[in-house]
Protein backbone atom coordinates (compact mmCIF):
# COMPACT_ATOMS: atom_id res chain seq x y z
CA UNK A 1 0.00 0.00 0.00
CA UNK A 2 1.30 3.37 -1.26
CA UNK A 3 0.82 6.15 1.33
CA UNK A 4 0.76 9.87 0.45
CA UNK A 5 2.56 12.41 2.13
CA UNK A 6 -0.08 15.14 3.75
CA UNK A 7 0.34 18.18 2.21
CA UNK A 8 1.85 21.51 3.63
CA UNK A 9 -0.68 24.19 5.20
CA UNK A 10 0.14 27.13 5.72
CA UNK A 11 -1.48 27.96 9.30
CA UNK A 12 -2.12 31.23 11.27
CA UNK A 13 -0.56 32.45 15.05
CA UNK A 14 -1.91 34.11 17.17
CA UNK A 15 1.70 35.50 19.10
CA UNK A 16 1.65 35.86 22.69
CA UNK A 17 1.35 39.71 23.54
CA UNK A 18 4.13 41.60 25.95
CA UNK A 19 3.35 44.59 27.88
CA UNK A 20 6.20 47.90 26.47
CA UNK A 21 7.58 47.43 29.71
CA UNK A 22 8.40 43.94 29.81
CA UNK A 23 12.15 44.80 28.44
CA UNK A 24 13.54 41.19 30.08
CA UNK A 25 10.25 39.77 28.05
CA UNK A 26 10.62 41.08 25.01
CA UNK A 27 14.10 40.59 24.62
CA UNK A 28 13.78 37.24 25.82
CA UNK A 29 11.39 36.30 22.89
CA UNK A 30 13.17 37.87 20.28
CA UNK A 31 16.24 35.98 21.11
CA UNK A 32 14.67 32.28 21.25
CA UNK A 33 12.24 33.18 18.14
CA UNK A 34 13.24 36.17 16.17
CA UNK A 35 10.01 38.54 17.09
CA UNK A 36 7.71 39.85 19.21
CA UNK A 37 3.91 41.36 19.61
CA UNK A 38 4.08 44.12 22.00
CA UNK A 39 0.54 45.26 22.84
CA UNK A 40 -1.02 48.77 21.90
CA UNK A 41 2.06 50.57 21.09
CA UNK A 42 -0.83 52.64 19.88
CA UNK A 43 -3.62 52.38 22.04
CA UNK A 44 -7.28 53.13 21.11
CA UNK A 45 -6.99 56.95 20.87
CA UNK A 46 -4.11 57.05 19.26
CA UNK A 47 -4.96 54.52 16.96
CA UNK A 48 -7.81 56.23 15.66
CA UNK A 49 -6.53 59.27 15.51
CA UNK A 50 -3.84 57.57 13.10
CA UNK A 51 -6.63 56.60 11.03
CA UNK A 52 -7.22 60.37 10.51
CA UNK A 53 -4.23 61.09 9.42
CA UNK A 54 -3.80 58.46 7.12
CA UNK A 55 -7.10 59.45 5.14
CA UNK A 56 -5.61 62.83 4.72
CA UNK A 57 -2.96 62.05 2.57
CA UNK A 58 -4.58 59.51 0.67
CA UNK A 59 -6.90 62.24 0.03
CA UNK A 60 -4.42 64.38 -0.65
CA UNK A 61 -5.12 67.14 1.62
CA UNK A 62 -1.78 67.02 3.32
CA UNK A 63 1.58 68.73 2.08
CA UNK A 64 0.23 69.26 -1.65
CA UNK A 65 4.01 70.53 -2.79
CA UNK A 66 5.44 66.40 -2.10
CA UNK A 67 7.17 65.08 -4.72
CA UNK A 68 6.10 61.35 -5.07
CA UNK A 69 3.65 59.26 -6.55
CA UNK A 70 0.72 59.36 -3.95
CA UNK A 71 -2.77 58.54 -4.23
CA UNK A 72 -5.18 61.40 -5.74
CA UNK A 73 -8.57 62.29 -4.50
CA UNK A 74 -9.51 59.05 -2.55
CA UNK A 75 -12.91 59.58 -0.78
CA UNK A 76 -13.13 58.04 2.61
CA UNK A 77 -16.34 56.56 2.12
CA UNK A 78 -16.65 55.86 -1.76
CA UNK A 79 -14.06 53.10 -3.14
CA UNK A 80 -14.92 53.91 -6.14
CA UNK A 81 -12.61 56.62 -5.86
CA UNK A 82 -9.46 54.71 -4.91
CA UNK A 83 -8.29 54.68 -8.44
CA UNK A 84 -6.41 57.65 -9.32
CA UNK A 85 -2.18 58.45 -8.21
CA UNK A 86 -0.76 55.37 -6.35
CA UNK A 87 -1.94 51.97 -6.96
CA UNK A 88 -2.05 49.42 -3.96
CA UNK A 89 0.91 47.91 -1.88
CA UNK A 90 4.01 49.77 -0.85
CA UNK A 91 3.80 53.18 -0.88
CA UNK A 92 6.89 55.62 -1.02
CA UNK A 93 4.51 58.55 -0.26
CA UNK A 94 3.67 57.87 3.44
CA UNK A 95 7.22 57.75 4.52
CA UNK A 96 6.79 61.94 5.89
CA UNK A 97 3.32 61.78 6.18
CA UNK A 98 1.52 62.96 9.01
CA UNK A 99 0.25 59.65 9.90
CA UNK A 100 3.72 58.13 9.66
CA UNK A 101 5.44 60.59 12.05
CA UNK A 102 2.30 60.79 14.96
CA UNK A 103 3.14 56.72 14.77
CA UNK A 104 7.34 56.88 14.82
CA UNK A 105 6.94 59.44 17.73
CA UNK A 106 4.37 57.46 19.85
CA UNK A 107 5.78 56.55 23.57
CA UNK A 108 4.97 53.17 23.32
CA UNK A 109 6.73 52.54 19.91
CA UNK A 110 10.08 54.16 20.47
CA UNK A 111 9.88 52.07 24.14
CA UNK A 112 9.23 49.04 22.11
CA UNK A 113 12.56 49.50 20.16
CA UNK A 114 14.38 50.27 23.21
CA UNK A 115 13.33 47.14 24.53
CA UNK A 116 14.73 45.63 21.80
CA UNK A 117 17.85 46.96 21.87
CA UNK A 118 18.12 47.65 25.75
CA UNK A 119 19.31 51.06 24.45
CA UNK A 120 17.53 54.48 24.84
CA UNK A 121 19.38 56.76 22.04
CA UNK A 122 17.53 55.72 19.08
CA UNK A 123 17.33 57.09 15.54
CA UNK A 124 14.25 56.04 13.06
CA UNK A 125 14.14 54.38 9.33
CA UNK A 126 12.47 56.74 7.00
CA UNK A 127 10.48 53.97 5.66
CA UNK A 128 6.99 53.61 4.18
CA UNK A 129 3.55 51.77 4.61
CA UNK A 130 2.05 48.67 2.97
CA UNK A 131 -1.33 49.88 1.50
CA UNK A 132 -3.92 46.78 0.55
CA UNK A 133 -7.02 47.47 -1.21
CA UNK A 134 -10.55 45.39 -1.64
CA UNK A 135 -11.36 44.34 -5.07
CA UNK A 136 -14.51 46.41 -4.80
CA UNK A 137 -11.82 49.43 -5.86
CA UNK A 138 -11.18 47.95 -8.93
CA UNK A 139 -8.11 49.88 -8.84
CA UNK A 140 -4.92 48.24 -11.34
CA UNK A 141 -2.85 47.68 -8.55
CA UNK A 142 -5.22 45.47 -6.81
CA UNK A 143 -5.87 43.55 -10.24
CA UNK A 144 -2.37 43.14 -10.66
CA UNK A 145 -1.89 41.40 -7.23
CA UNK A 146 -4.45 39.21 -7.61
CA UNK A 147 -3.10 38.16 -10.52
CA UNK A 148 0.33 37.51 -9.73
CA UNK A 149 0.02 35.51 -6.14
CA UNK A 150 -0.34 32.13 -7.91
CA UNK A 151 3.03 30.83 -8.06
CA UNK A 152 4.28 27.94 -10.17
CA UNK A 153 7.40 27.19 -7.57
CA UNK A 154 6.05 26.39 -4.43
CA UNK A 155 5.65 30.14 -2.48
CA UNK A 156 2.69 29.21 -0.64
CA UNK A 157 0.77 32.16 -2.00
CA UNK A 158 3.05 34.97 -1.18
CA UNK A 159 5.92 37.04 -1.96
CA UNK A 160 9.41 34.45 -1.39
CA UNK A 161 10.14 33.96 2.52
CA UNK A 162 13.53 36.09 2.93
CA UNK A 163 15.78 37.55 5.35
CA UNK A 164 17.40 41.00 5.79
CA UNK A 165 20.68 39.12 7.83
CA UNK A 166 23.48 41.32 6.90
CA UNK A 167 21.60 44.12 5.09
CA UNK A 168 21.32 46.51 7.77
CA UNK A 169 24.24 46.84 10.21
CA UNK A 170 24.83 43.29 11.34
CA UNK A 171 28.06 41.89 11.13
CA UNK A 172 28.84 44.23 7.84
CA UNK A 173 30.83 46.69 10.25
CA UNK A 174 32.92 44.04 11.92
CA UNK A 175 31.52 43.29 15.04
CA UNK A 176 28.25 40.69 15.75
CA UNK A 177 24.91 43.32 15.85
CA UNK A 178 21.77 42.53 15.41
CA UNK A 179 19.16 44.95 14.15
CA UNK A 180 15.69 45.22 14.50
CA UNK A 181 12.31 46.55 12.40
CA UNK A 182 8.66 46.04 13.16
CA UNK A 183 4.93 46.29 11.42
CA UNK A 184 2.17 48.27 12.92
CA UNK A 185 -1.32 47.34 11.59
CA UNK A 186 -3.48 50.64 11.83
CA UNK A 187 -6.51 47.36 11.74
CA UNK A 188 -6.71 44.44 12.61
CA UNK A 189 -4.38 41.64 10.54
CA UNK A 190 -4.92 38.07 9.39
CA UNK A 191 -5.14 35.37 7.28
CA UNK A 192 -7.82 36.70 5.68
CA UNK A 193 -6.88 40.27 5.24
CA UNK A 194 -3.26 38.92 4.19
CA UNK A 195 -0.68 39.44 6.24
CA UNK A 196 3.20 38.84 7.00
CA UNK A 197 3.99 35.78 7.12
CA UNK A 198 7.18 34.18 9.31
CA UNK A 199 9.08 31.12 10.00
CA UNK A 200 9.74 31.93 13.88
CA UNK A 201 13.15 31.14 15.38
CA UNK A 202 14.87 30.65 11.08
CA UNK A 203 16.86 33.60 12.45
CA UNK A 204 19.56 30.95 14.13
CA UNK A 205 19.88 28.82 10.89
CA UNK A 206 20.26 30.83 7.76
CA UNK A 207 22.99 29.31 6.53
CA UNK A 208 21.50 26.13 6.93
CA UNK A 209 17.85 27.50 5.10
CA UNK A 210 20.09 28.99 1.95
CA UNK A 211 21.56 25.72 1.53
CA UNK A 212 18.49 24.33 1.09
CA UNK A 213 17.17 26.78 -0.84
CA UNK A 214 19.66 26.36 -3.38
CA UNK A 215 18.77 23.00 -4.20
CA UNK A 216 15.07 24.29 -5.43
CA UNK A 217 16.83 26.50 -7.79
CA UNK A 218 18.69 26.35 -11.49
CA UNK A 219 21.06 29.40 -12.16
CA UNK A 220 21.66 31.16 -14.62
CA UNK A 221 24.87 32.69 -13.11
CA UNK A 222 26.82 34.23 -16.01
CA UNK A 223 23.38 36.61 -16.60
CA UNK A 224 23.51 39.99 -14.95
CA UNK A 225 20.32 41.37 -14.01
CA UNK A 226 19.22 44.87 -13.25
CA UNK A 227 15.89 44.50 -12.38
CA UNK A 228 13.19 41.91 -10.19
CA UNK A 229 11.58 40.65 -13.89
CA UNK A 230 15.20 39.89 -14.95
CA UNK A 231 16.28 38.36 -11.68
CA UNK A 232 13.49 36.06 -11.79
CA UNK A 233 13.96 35.17 -15.34
CA UNK A 234 17.57 33.98 -14.54
CA UNK A 235 15.86 31.58 -11.88
CA UNK A 236 14.19 28.08 -12.61
CA UNK A 237 12.48 26.48 -10.43
CA UNK A 238 13.35 22.37 -9.53
CA UNK A 239 10.19 20.29 -9.04
CA UNK A 240 6.55 20.47 -9.55
CA UNK A 241 6.18 24.11 -7.98
CA UNK A 242 4.11 22.42 -4.50
CA UNK A 243 3.98 24.51 -1.50
CA UNK A 244 5.31 21.45 0.28
CA UNK A 245 8.37 21.73 -1.86
CA UNK A 246 9.19 25.64 -0.12
CA UNK A 247 8.05 24.64 2.65
CA UNK A 248 10.39 21.64 3.12
CA UNK A 249 13.43 23.77 3.39
CA UNK A 250 11.96 25.07 7.11
CA UNK A 251 10.27 21.85 7.68
CA UNK A 252 13.32 19.72 6.76
CA UNK A 253 15.19 21.95 10.24
CA UNK A 254 12.73 21.74 12.60
CA UNK A 255 10.96 24.96 11.52
CA UNK A 256 7.00 25.85 10.73
CA UNK A 257 6.01 28.52 8.33
CA UNK A 258 2.74 30.96 9.33
CA UNK A 259 0.98 33.70 9.24
CA UNK A 260 0.64 36.28 11.56
CA UNK A 261 -2.71 37.37 13.58
CA UNK A 262 -1.74 40.47 15.09
CA UNK A 263 -4.38 42.97 16.01
CA UNK A 264 -4.63 46.80 15.25
CA UNK A 265 -2.21 49.05 17.27
CA UNK A 266 0.10 46.06 18.22
CA UNK A 267 3.29 46.18 16.96
CA UNK A 268 5.42 43.33 16.00
CA UNK A 269 9.63 43.63 16.12
CA UNK A 270 11.39 41.43 13.80
CA UNK A 271 15.21 40.55 14.02
CA UNK A 272 16.06 41.21 10.63
CA UNK A 273 17.47 38.24 9.89
CA UNK A 274 13.85 36.21 10.50
CA UNK A 275 12.43 34.63 7.26
CA UNK A 276 9.15 36.52 6.41
CA UNK A 277 7.31 37.56 3.23
CA UNK A 278 4.05 39.35 2.70
CA UNK A 279 1.33 36.49 2.30
CA UNK A 280 -1.84 37.05 -0.07
CA UNK A 281 -5.17 37.57 1.63
CA UNK A 282 -7.53 34.48 1.65
CA UNK A 283 -10.24 36.95 1.13
CA UNK A 284 -9.55 39.76 -1.36
CA UNK A 285 -13.18 41.30 -1.00
CA UNK A 286 -12.83 42.45 2.80
CA UNK A 287 -16.01 40.31 3.35
CA UNK A 288 -14.64 38.80 6.60
CA UNK A 289 -12.46 41.89 7.16
CA UNK A 290 -12.77 45.18 7.51
CA UNK A 291 -15.73 45.11 5.10
CA UNK A 292 -16.21 45.84 1.03
CA UNK A 293 -15.91 49.37 1.41
CA UNK A 294 -12.42 50.27 3.81
CA UNK A 295 -9.07 49.63 3.14
CA UNK A 296 -7.86 45.97 3.25
CA UNK A 297 -4.98 46.31 5.24
CA UNK A 298 -2.69 49.28 6.47
CA UNK A 299 0.48 48.29 7.63
CA UNK A 300 3.39 51.02 9.34
CA UNK A 301 6.72 49.23 8.48
CA UNK A 302 9.13 51.05 10.90
CA UNK A 303 12.89 50.98 11.64
CA UNK A 304 15.15 52.09 13.97
CA UNK A 305 18.54 51.75 15.43
CA UNK A 306 20.79 52.95 17.74
CA UNK A 307 22.48 56.39 16.79
CA UNK A 308 25.85 55.44 17.67
CA UNK A 309 26.27 53.69 14.52
CA UNK A 310 25.30 57.33 12.82
CA UNK A 311 27.80 58.87 11.42
CA UNK A 312 27.76 62.94 12.28
CA UNK A 313 27.63 63.80 8.48
CA UNK A 314 24.87 61.09 8.18
CA UNK A 315 22.53 62.67 10.56
CA UNK A 316 23.19 66.05 8.62
CA UNK A 317 22.09 63.95 5.44
CA UNK A 318 18.81 62.47 7.48
CA UNK A 319 17.87 66.73 8.02
CA UNK A 320 18.07 67.36 4.50
CA UNK A 321 16.79 64.01 3.49
CA UNK A 322 13.59 65.18 6.04
CA UNK A 323 13.15 68.02 3.76
CA UNK A 324 13.58 66.59 0.04
CA UNK A 325 10.93 64.21 1.69
CA UNK A 326 13.01 61.41 0.69
CA UNK A 327 13.34 57.53 2.18
CA UNK A 328 16.00 56.74 4.00
CA UNK A 329 15.24 52.89 4.16
CA UNK A 330 17.63 50.69 6.95
CA UNK A 331 18.79 48.19 4.60
CA UNK A 332 20.23 50.75 1.93
CA UNK A 333 23.96 51.78 1.45
CA UNK A 334 23.65 54.76 3.75
CA UNK A 335 26.82 56.17 2.23
CA UNK A 336 25.57 56.12 -0.86
CA UNK A 337 22.46 58.05 0.30
CA UNK A 338 24.55 60.40 2.41
CA UNK A 339 26.62 61.56 -1.12
CA UNK A 340 23.38 61.74 -3.11
CA UNK A 341 21.11 63.92 -0.71
CA UNK A 342 24.36 66.01 -0.45
CA UNK A 343 24.40 66.80 -4.33
CA UNK A 344 20.52 67.39 -4.76
CA UNK A 345 20.09 69.81 -1.33
CA UNK A 346 20.20 74.07 -2.48
CA UNK A 347 22.24 74.38 0.93
CA UNK A 348 24.86 71.86 -0.19
CA UNK A 349 24.73 73.58 -3.76
CA UNK A 350 22.18 71.56 -5.62
CA UNK A 351 18.71 72.01 -7.51
CA UNK A 352 16.57 70.23 -5.96
CA UNK A 353 13.93 72.34 -4.01
CA UNK A 354 12.75 71.03 -0.17
CA UNK A 355 9.61 70.41 0.55
CA UNK A 356 9.22 70.93 3.96
CA UNK A 357 11.87 72.60 6.82
CA UNK A 358 13.52 70.43 9.71
CA UNK A 359 13.53 73.63 11.95
CA UNK A 360 9.88 73.50 11.56
CA UNK A 361 9.56 69.60 12.59
CA UNK A 362 8.07 69.51 16.00
CA UNK A 363 10.56 68.49 18.53
CA UNK A 364 9.49 64.75 18.71
CA UNK A 365 10.30 64.60 15.18
CA UNK A 366 13.56 66.23 15.19
CA UNK A 367 14.41 63.74 17.69
CA UNK A 368 13.93 60.92 15.97
CA UNK A 369 15.82 62.26 12.89
CA UNK A 370 19.20 63.80 14.59
CA UNK A 371 18.99 64.04 18.10
CA UNK A 372 22.66 65.09 18.12
CA UNK A 373 21.35 67.94 16.30
CA UNK A 374 18.11 68.53 18.24
CA UNK A 375 20.03 68.80 21.89
CA UNK A 376 22.78 71.50 20.83
CA UNK A 377 20.32 73.73 19.85
CA UNK A 378 17.88 73.74 22.74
Amino acid sequence: MRYHKKPFVLGEITPPRFHVDDAAGIKAQLEVEGFVCIAECLNAEERDYARDLLWNHLGGDECSQMTQTRPVGWKRNDVTTWTRGHGDGLMTSTCHCDSMWFARTRPGVIAGFQAAYQEQDLTAAFDRMSINLPTATQNEGVLQRLASTNHAHGRLNMQELHTHKNSYYDERNGAPFTDFYSIIPLWDMNQGTGATAIVPGSHKLVEEIQEMRARNWEVEEDVKSSTKKDWWATRKWVGEGEPDEDAEQFTSLGLTPCVTNVKAGDMVIFDTALFHAGCAAADPTGVTGNGTDQLLRAVYIMGMTPIRLKTSRELHARRLAYELDLPWYPDHDHQRITEQVFSQHTSQGGDVRSVRQFSEASPEVQLLIDPTFTRANT
